[in-house]
């Protein structure tokens, strides 16, 4: 960083995994955090992101650790993130800034409330818009988040030298910052990740329980790869996130089956017509998409 001082003394990552050890190698190269220490409950896992010089030492004490650093991020899955804050409401660290990378914030948010106490202005709710199947430090890279979008979903109480840091944090990593309300970013993800995510795995266990499964296996190709791609992420992590999202997430399956309705009727009935106007407005939305898109994606 600038006249050689780090951005962060020290910050603690907790889960070192895909998200959390991407971070740690894109704040190392970056030269933007003094000492990194990992805390998480695979010792594998830990002893694999020091080898790889995402971090720097481990712990396996949160609370006493967490008393004399720059920041925490939270960077395991949501129901996990949930269990680190109960952890952390025994003795809430005092001005240490504290982030997370759940793709649900209103539950995190909530539960972050209830257990930080006054400390909770120091909390910046965080979620990288990146991400792969392959989970595990093993799959992490420092240009994980090279442009992409990374929501920050702040209170209105919430510190602002808090919330500067977490950008700032973000930014050196090639992100681009989206401020967005917890209640549209848990509406917009619905939609956009974890709906998509849910037909993935319906997909497949359709498939997988078809008379015809094992033939079927023989005749995929690249349209049904980039359909069902999601169907191999981690299932209990996407279990939490479908569980935690689910009023956002029922509202999203039950307009999506009224519109599979109206698409079967017009098969049905053979109504050409109706149903190549869908097809089109379909490409042209996904071509719109497209356009739009983080290039990195």
């Amino acid at each position: 960083m600038s006249n050689g001082t780090p951005l962060i003394r020290k910050l603690v990552i907790v889960g070192v995994g895909l998200i959390g050890g991407s971070l740690a190698l894109a704040l190392r190269r970056a030269g933007a955090v003094s000492e990194i220490i990992g805390v998480g409950r695979s010792k594998v896992n830990l002893n694999k992101a020091i080898e790889a010089g995402a971090i720097d030492r481990v712990s396996s004490d949160l609370i006493d650790v967490a008393q004399d650093v720059d920041m925490i991020v939270l960077a395991t899955p949501v129901n996990t993130i949930n269990l680190y804050l109960h952890e952390l409401s025994a003795r809430p660290p005092k001005d240490v800034i504290i982030t997370d990378v759940g793709s649900v914030k209103q539950d995190i948010m909530l539960t972050a409330r209830q257990c930080l106490n006054e400390q909770y202005r120091n909390f910046v709710p965080g979620h990288p818009i990146a991400g792969r199947e392959r989970p595990g430090i093993d799959a992490a890279s420092p240009g994980l988040f090279e442009n992409h979008s990374v929501v920050l979903t702040p209170d209105e109480g919430t510190d602002s030298r808090a919330i500067d840091l977490v950008r700032k944090m973000w930014l050196v990593t090639g992100a681009s910052i989206i401020l967005m309300d917890q209640q549209e970013h848990d509406a917009v993800l619905s939609l956009t990740s974890h709906l998509p995510h849910v037909l993935a795995y319906v997909m497949m266990n359709y498939l997988a329980n078809d008379a015809n499964a094992e033939r079927c296996y023989q005749m995929t190709a690249g349209g049904f790869y980039d359909f069902t791609r999601t169907a191999s992420s981690d299932p209990e992590m996407w279990k939490d996130i479908s569980i935690m999202n689910r009023d956002n997430l029922m509202k999203d399956i039950r307009q999506f089956q009224v519109r599979l309705e109206d698409i079967a009727m017009m098969i049905q009935n053979s109504d050409d017509a109706s149903l190549e106007r869908l097809f089109q407005d379909a490409r042209q939305a996904r071509s719109l998409v497209m356009e739009k898109r983080n290039p990195g994606e």
